[in-house]
């Protein structure tokens, strides 16, 4: 009896540690799915060895759709042109737009958590922020279909189905409506132009280079901008 208490005792630890959430939301979110998809991926790729491309899709997808969007914007499109290569189209499709799927469910909660707290009263009471929800009421649907589809970025729809309160399925199905044949044009051009790997890896870096010389960039306009004003004012 006392052995099967301690190993109820010990599953229960290890269920416990599993499940409570730890840091950043989105973060802790995304690295379990991505566990529990490599750990399902271990005995599918024994199974059927031609999904490991899909399964390392699955798992990389997961954070370039996620949190390291922002800092690695084309991450994306390299990820599933490198699969194209080895995998049929439709089934890299699939799974790169599963996982996008599964973290724009993840980010919209945030956002939410976000956008509704009282520091941000002033934001959500802007006309121009008003007068966009206005213009996304009217079609909310095929908005964040359209957004979807295009380069826009889609941080911005997200915000204005957070602020018009739009229903998270409807939104999830025109994201993925969206999503589909701009995921579908990459794949099929990975497996034509077979373009290297390492270019597809200088295009993730370089995106990431970019962004982070424009976030320098800005960060010393303001510091210059308030040196001057500062001195300005001492004069």
């Amino acid at each position: 009896m006392t052995f099967v208490a301690t190993a109820t005792e010990r599953a229960g630890a290890l269920w416990r540690l599993l499940v409570t959430p730890r840091g950043d939301r989105q973060w802790d979110l995304m690295l379990r799915a991505a566990g529990i998809v490599a750990l399902v991926g271990i005995p599918l790729t024994y199974a059927f060895p031609r999904a490991v491309p899909l399964v390392w899709l699955a798992v990389l997808s997961l954070p370039a759709s996620g949190p390291l969007g922002p800092v690695l914007p084309a991450a994306l499109e390299p990820l599933v042109m490198e699969a194209g290569k080895y995998e049929r189209a439709i089934w890299v499709t699939l799974v790169a737009l599963s996982t996008y799927v599964y973290m724009e469910f993840v980010n919209r909660h945030i956002y939410a958590w976000v956008l509704n707290r009282n520091e941000l009263s002033r934001l959500r009471d802007h006309r121009h922020v008003r007068s966009a929800v206005r213009f996304f009421s009217r079609a909310p649907f095929w908005t964040v279909v359209v957004v979807a589809a295009s380069p826009f970025p889609c941080w911005v729809v997200r915000v204005l189905a957070v602020l018009h309160d739009y229903p998270m399925r409807p939104y999830l199905v025109a994201t993925g409506i969206g999503r589909f044949p701009r995921i579908y044009l990459y794949a099929w051009l990975g497996a034509v132009l077979r373009v290297p790997t390492v270019v597809l890896l200088a295009v993730i870096v370089g995106s990431g280079i970019l962004v982070l010389l424009n976030r320098l960039f800005r960060r010393n306009r303001r510091s210059t901008a308030t040196h001057l004003a500062t001195a300005g004012e001492s004069e």
